[in-house]
């Protein structure tokens, strides 16, 4: 006898159009691609393939989504379209969810989208859109008059071009409006999509597309003229001639990529004119072959320092890839991953930084710190901050390591512990940024410094106006007066040391205050060894100006004089 009663859904109508319209319109070509993908998998080894193309629907172009491999019956047509429905698929939560494509589609295709699939030689076609507020299968006239939702259009397929004599699958997405282009603009102007939106939706998503599968762009999608074989993330990042597949011990694999400037297209990398894809750096997490948390542009820019790429983010990219067991799983539309255990905070890239810096290789270092000019100066200041460090006894107090899964508390000790050996914090790794993109990316535009506890390191702006105003000081000159090029490079070269060390000293005295909560909180840190701080202590122009004043002499005196 059965001791539950089963839930049923009160509202059947309002509970399938909530998980339509909360689902994110971003998820739709994922799902879709997907779906393709797996569908492919079915097909002979070499014939796995998945084709997106233009097709004119009423007068109007719409984009389809093209699969080979075995195809549905009329009644597993019929059964698809249902929410939790899936054909030759086992539903789980690690697994297929019955309502991917749908529920991330019909939000963008309420006008309809028309699936047909052909098995055995024949094709069947329905039509999913929403009328009168209700999502569901529309009704169509069949050959004998009747309304009904699968229709045989055998016939119409063929004269349309396609081949019934092996199994397929399409969906054609024909938007929110009969005349609406879903080619060029999917979502209708909500949000507006780029040209070439395509390529980019799949590139940002997949690392590596299933086995054997190949995905096609035809003629009509922009800015393809001929066939296009879209290469994977993993394939493009290995055809490069810097890369590195760092192994760690617990299955956790990470993805170290360099593509070089291009010489004759700047801001370009030297492999994008190799394919229609994007070469511009980025990060990631894979996971099961899909890629989350992506950080691209100007946000992988900004925040590339903290995963230890000081400068030149738009050249190197980093994907973690974590083992198919690892303990965390999609949510529910697949956005972005959770962790399994404890309160199953949502997985973000930055708690992989310790770890993405920490294996970073020797290679990738040796060619970012040759991007970083002034190495003597760097080489000064680091001596200076350690020797600061080291005389005020800064202990080493770094961000802990995010943990991936609850751990069990520690065992009460028997006896009160040893007191451990402090260890002094060491310097930070110095960065010396001048050109106008590294400061922009570095969000240094208007600062003068910013530190980045994750991958300790500092970051200072050589072109901060304090530079200026100690190098005008030291010549005595106004902004209209000349000065010999040698003394003014003399008083920059000086002005630039002694921002530098001014900033550094500051940094070291924040970092000596961690470690006393009573008197130093974490927001009185933060604040403290914030860009705003590090930034009033170059704006201090006069501290160190005597010192400076005599170095500017004693180079001046070593400038040759013109005859």
């Amino acid at each position: 006898m059965s001791t539950i009663t089963r839930l049923r859904v009160g509202n059947e109508d309002f509970l399938v159009a909530a998980m339509i319209e909360r689902c994110p319109k971003s998820m739709m070509i994922r799902e879709l691609l997907q779906n393709a993908l797996e569908a492919a998998q079915s097909a002979p080894n070499g014939e796995r393939r998945v084709e997106f193309s233009a097709l004119t629907v009423d007068g109007a172009r719409k984009l389809a989504l093209w699969n080979a491999g075995r195809g549905l019956t009329a009644a597993e047509l019929y059964r698809m379209c249902d929410i939790a429905a899936s054909i030759n698929k086992v539903n789980g939560l690690d697994a297929n969810f019955g309502m991917g494509a749908k529920v991330a589609s019909l939000p963008s295709n309420q006008h309809g989208m028309r699936y047909r699939s052909c098995r055995d030689g024949v094709v069947h076609e329905v039509v999913l859109g929403k009328r009168g507020g209700t999502y569901g299968r529309l009704h169509q006239p069949a050959p004998d008059g009747r309304l009904t939702e699968i229709v045989e259009v055998t016939g119409l397929a063929r004269a349309e071009g396609r081949d019934t004599a092996s199994d397929w699958t399409e969906v054609v997405l024909l938007g929110n409006r009969a005349e609406q282009d879903t080619v060029a603009d999917p979502f209708d102007g909500h949000p507006r999509s780029p040209a070439n939106w395509l390529i980019e939706t799949i590139g940002g998503r997949y690392f590596r597309f299933l086995p054997g599968g190949s995905v096609l762009l035809q003629p009509g999608i922009h800015p393809v003229t001929a066939s296009y074989a879209l290469r994977s993330l993993e394939q493009r990042l290995a055809a490069l001639p810097h890369y590195e597949r760092v192994a760690l011990p617990d299955g956790v694999v990470i993805h170290y990529a360099y593509d070089a400037p291009h010489p004759d297209k700047p801001g370009a990398n030297l492999s994008q004119p190799s394919g229609l894809e994007n070469a511009e750096g980025m990060a990631g997490i894979v996971f099961r072959d899909e890629i989350f948390a992506v950080m691209r542009g100007a946000q992988w820019r900004r925040e590339a320092p903290s995963f230890g790429v000081p400068v030149g983010a738009r050249h190197v990219s980093i994907l973690v890839e974590l083992p198919s067991d690892h303990p965390v799983q999609a949510e529910g539309y697949r956005e972005f991953l959770r962790y399994r255990g404890g309160a199953q905070a949502q997985v973000r890239l930055a708690d992989l930084a310790p770890l993405i810096a920490e294996h970073q290789p020797g290679w990738l270092r040796e060619i970012l710190a040759g991007s970083s000019p002034s190495a003597a100066l760097v080489a000064e200041a680091q001596q200076e901050m350690g020797e600061l460090l080291r005389s005020l006894g800064v202990a080493r107090r770094r961000p802990p390591r995010p943990r991936t899964e609850d751990m069990p508390p520690p065992a009460t000790p028997v006896a009160p512990p040893a007191a451990r050996p402090v260890v002094i914090e060491t310097a930070p790794a110095l960065f010396l940024l001048r050109g106008a993109a590294e400061v922009a990316d570095a969000g240094l535009t208007f600062r003068a410094a910013c530190y980045y506890p994750e991958s300790h390191q500092l970051h200072i702006n050589l072109t901060y106006p304090a530079v200026a105003v100690m190098a005008s000081m030291l010549t005595g000159s106004e902004d209209s007066e000349e000065v010999a090029p040698a003394v003014q490079a003399a008083a920059t070269e000086i002005a630039e040391r002694s921002m530098v060390m001014r900033v550094a000293r500051a940094l070291v005295h924040g970092l000596a205050k961690r470690g006393r909560p009573r008197e130093w909180n974490d927001g009185q840190l933060r604040v403290l060894l914030s860009a705003e701080s590090l930034t009033l202590a170059a704006d201090d122009v006069h501290a160190g100006f005597t010192e400076a004043q005599e170095s500017f002499r004693q180079s001046v005196l070593a400038v040759p004089m013109a005859e």
